[in-house]
Parts: C-alpha cells; sequence; structure tokens
C-alpha cells in the first residue's frame, strides 16, 4: 500500500474544487459557547460543494446555531494515502486558523482520509473528535464489484476505476483496518459513527446498490451498516437515510450538534435490533460486454425465486431493453435512474422488478445503433444461495456440509477468474483453495467465480459470487 503522493497544494476560498483547498464557513452571530470548529469532508467522485447543493442546508443550519465551520476538498478519485496526507498537512494549517482543534464530520470515504492523516501522519493533534456518515470503514461490496471480471468493459467505459474505489475493495479494507487499528492508541481522537438503512424507491439513485447490498445486510445504498461501524467507535444512529440524505443537516446536524461541545451530551440509543443485522437470501449473476446492433444475455430462473430484478447498467439512454419469460410474455417497463453510489459515476441503471417469476429460460436483449457497453446485474430473491465457504474449498456435490444440502444443489461447475493489482495480470483457475492464496503473489486478488448447475428438482441455474482477498509483503492472507 502507499502511504504518501501528491503535492501540497494552495487553499482556496468557496467555489474552489483544488484538492487542499479549504475555506471558513459564514461567522455565526454569536459563537456557542464551549463549541469545536466543524471540519466537513466529502466523499469519492465529489467535491466540498456536496455539503451545499441538492437541498443541504448543513453550512446554514451550523452558522445559525452557533457554530463555526469549515470545507475541504480532497481528491474525490485518489486513495487515503494521497488524500490522508494532503488532510494531515490542512488539518494543522485550519486547526492554527481557528486556535483550537476541530470535530471532523466526514462522509463516506472522507472518514477513512481522516483517519489515515490521523494514525499515519500525527494529525491526530489537530482533531478533537471524528463524525463518520455511512463511512465504508471495512469496505464495500460495490468497490468489488467494479473491480470483477464482468464489470471490465462499463468500468473502461465510465472510467470508475479510480485509486479512490481500488481501496475500497473489502480485501484492501480489511488489510487496512488490521494495521490501522492495530497503530490506533490511547491518545487518539474519539470516533462517532452513523449508519443508514434506506435506499429509496424503485427508481432512485441508490435503489439498485440497496437491492445488490441486501445479502450483505441493511445498507444506504451505497454502504453497509456493518461496514459503518468501527470496534472502538461509538454508533450514535441508524436511521432510515441513504447515502445521499444521511449527510444532509436537517436530518443530521441534530445527532452531530451533541457531538460538537466541549463535553459530548447524551446520546441516543442507537439502533441495533436483531433485524437491523439480517442478511436475506439474496444471490447475483453478473454478466457483461460490449456490442453495437443487439445484445442478448440468457439466464435461468429456479424454484423458489420469490422476486427477480433485472438491472441493465450502461452510459447510454439511447438502447431499448426487453426481456422475455420463459412463456414469451415481453416486459419492457424498464425504469432508468442515475447512479448515486460513487462506484459507477455517470451510469443509468435499466432496471425491473418480476415478482414470482417462471421458471426456465430468460432472454434479456438490448438494441442501440452505437456502440454500447454494459453490466448486467440478475439479482434473486430466494432460490439456490450457496455457501462462499463450501464453494472455494471442496465440490458442493461432495460436500457434507448441512447448510450445502440445504440448497438442494445436485451438482455444480465453477468457472474462477482471478485479477492481479497491480500486475494487471488475469487468470483462470480450476480450483480456489484459501491455503494456496498467498501463492498468486503480493497484493489485490479480485476473484469472480461464475457457477452453474443443476437443483434436485433438476432445473438449470447460475450464479456469481465476487470476493477480493489481499496478500501482504509477508504472504498473509486477509479476506
Amino acid at each position: 500500500m502507499k502511504e504518501s503522493l501528491n503535492s501540497s497544494m494552495s487553499p482556496g476560498t468557496a467555489g474552489e474544487t483544488i484538492p487542499g483547498s479549504w475555506y471558513p464557513g459564514e461567522e455565526p452571530d454569536d459563537i456557542k459557547p464551549g463549541s469545536y470548529p466543524i471540519l466537513f469532508i466529502h466523499g469519492i467522485n465529489t467535491t466540498s460543494a456536496t455539503w451545499n447543493v441538492d437541498g443541504n442546508d448543513i453550512r446554514e443550519t451550523a452558522r445559525a446555531k452557533g457554530y463555526r465551520t469549515a470545507f475541504i476538498n480532497l481528491s474525490g478519485t485518489a486513495d487515503m494515502w494521497s488524500n490522508g496526507l494532503l488532510l494531515a498537512e490542512k488539518l494543522k494549517e485550519i486547526s492554527v486558523s481557528f486556535q483550537r482543534e476541530v470535530v471532523i464530520v466526514a462522509h463516506s470515504k472522507g472518514g477513512i482520509d481522516a483517519q489515515t492523516a490521523m494514525v499515519y501522519h500525527d494529525a491526530s493533534q489537530f482533531v478533537k473528535r471524528v463524525i463518520t456518515l455511512s463511512t465504508p470503514h471495512h469496505g464495500s461490496q460495490l468497490a468489488d464489484l467494479t473491480f470483477s471480471k464482468w464489470a471490465d468493459w462499463i468500468a473502461d467505459t465510465l472510467g470508475s476505476r479510480s485509486e479512490a474505489v481500488f481501496s475500497l475493495q473489502t480485501g484492501y479494507m480489511k488489510a487496512y483496518r488490521k494495521r490501522t487499528d492495530e497503530n490506533m492508541e490511547p491518545g487518539h481522537s474519539s470516533f462517532y459513527t452513523f449508519g443508514g438503512t434506506g435506499w429509496g424507491s424503485m427508481g432512485s439513485e441508490l435503489f439498485w446498490g440497496g437491492l445488490y447490498l441486501r445479502r450483505f445486510g441493511p445498507s444506504d445504498g451505497a454502504v453497509t451498516v456493518k461496514s459503518s461501524r468501527l470496534p472502538y467507535g461509538e454508533e450514535v444512529m441508524v436511521g432510515d437515510w441513504t447515502h445521499k440524505t444521511i449527510k444532509l443537516g436537517d436530518e443530521i446536524f441534530p445527532y452531530i450538534e451533541k457531538l460538537v461541545l466541549e463535553e459530548v451530551e447524551e446520546l441516543p440509543v442507537a439502533i441495533a435490533a436483531e433485524s437491523i443485522e439480517k442478511e436475506l437470501p439474496v444471490s447475483v449473476l453478473h454478466k457483461g460486454g460490449v456490442y453495437t446492433g443487439v445484445a442478448a444475455e440468457r439466464f435461468y430462473v429456479e424454484e423458489g425465486v420469490e422476486e427477480l430484478t433485472v438491472d441493465w447498467v450502461s452510459s447510454s439512454s439511447d438502447a431499448s431493453y426487453v426481456l422475455t419469460d420463459p412463456d414469451g410474455r415481453r416486459h419492457v417497463r424498464f425504469v432508468t435512474a442515475g447512479d448515486e453510489t460513487g462506484f459507477f459515476p455517470n451510469a443509468l441503471h435499466h432496471s425491473i422488478i418480476i415478482p414470482s417469476p417462471a421458471k426456465g429460460r430468460w432472454v434479456m436483449e438490448a438494441r442501440n445503433d452505437s456502440r454500447e457497453s454494459y453490466l448486467l446485474n440478475v439479482i434473486f430473491s430466494g432460490g439456490v444461495n450457496v455457501g462462499m465457504d463450501e464453494i472455494i474449498s471442496v465440490k458442493v456435490a461432495e460436500s457434507d456440509s448441512k447448510e450445502v444440502k440445504m440448497t438442494g444443489i445436485v451438482d455444480i461447475d465453477k468457472q474462477i477468474h482471478l485479477s492481479h493489482f497491480p500486475s494487471g495480470k488475469k487468470v483462470q483457475l480450476a480450483d480456489l483453495n484459501p491455503e494456496t492464496l498467498a501463492g498468486y503473489g503480493e497484493g489485490i486478488h479480485n476473484i469472480t467465480i461464475d457457477l452453474e448447475g443443476t437443483t434436485a428438482q433438476g432445473e438449470r441455474f447460475q450464479r456469481t459470487v465476487i470476493r477480493t482477498v489481499t496478500v501482504d509483503e509477508h504472504g498473509n492472507v486477509h479476506e
């Protein structure tokens, strides 16, 4: 992992977006006694403007209540090492300007940038507390998807494979967490976390992300509640926020306000109900490619699938889409929405939900006179749900695992594709054994496993499993 990059950049004024530029908010008429200045840090693919657009009134809300504020621009596409170094330099500058420590309020990856500055560049001396809003402290499975085999074409078109997204793969963050948490000392600033469980309705920019992440637990459409937590941080609230609304002033400032005074006021009891932790029986199939004219992707639905979501991701609004079921019925009422997850910037999602889908072969067809790259996500609620441990270690048919027998699978074939970073090497593997992962070399391994098999009822099924693994310089595997 990198620990340094970039050059120092000059501070700026409101409206500037140069990485390293920062500016104070309007001074309040009466400063709240005993309050700390609040430094707002944005996430990936955004700038400091995120705190002042789309109805976000957090800047004016803070000023009206007597709090001094500052807003900083980091790189929306750089990893935490580059941004952390730059932020550490600016934290000293901002603290000197206010003549006081600051309380950081960080959205999304901004929380990781802040922790990197504090742990690796001694910037905790300028920070009283850190408040993270849906920060993927343990990475995001959407980052894993971005660097997977099937996302190659759409990621190249969208330019979505930035260093920022790369560093948020779950395997990468596993190694980051181990190294960083071991370096957390008692003198470091306190962390307070917030998580969201809302992802909007059909047609919203975070709906597909919420559907995709359901099998990993509740999320805000981009980051799961589990990932938003730190073992040594205090979880303040898990609310019905999306990844977008969790940073809005009227939504979040009543809670932030309790954390920016000399003494932390009594906090609400964080939601930690069993329902929040529950992972749902959801699985996925991925396909992808590029075409001009007509593209057709075929897949199968087996017994037990309660709901089917078909999501065609592209950068085009000119294509037409038809989904044909096993009985020959054509489904054309696709809903088109943009992407607010931060992982597929400028992507368009063309989605349709089919309740109680018919068993058998389905065909997804796209037509476009222009060249179009795409990623097809088929999300199954119910049906076959194979455990990852069994996929990796043994053939399902030979396993005595109770969990595997419950799936009702008769046989299964695996195709394993491994992409190694930073070498760029891509290999097809006959099997994948955790004990031999270190043999693939130091770095990040993004693994796509395509499954095809037959159920006990003789029905075909297909699924895709994606995971990331980090092998460090000592050969240790972090997964």
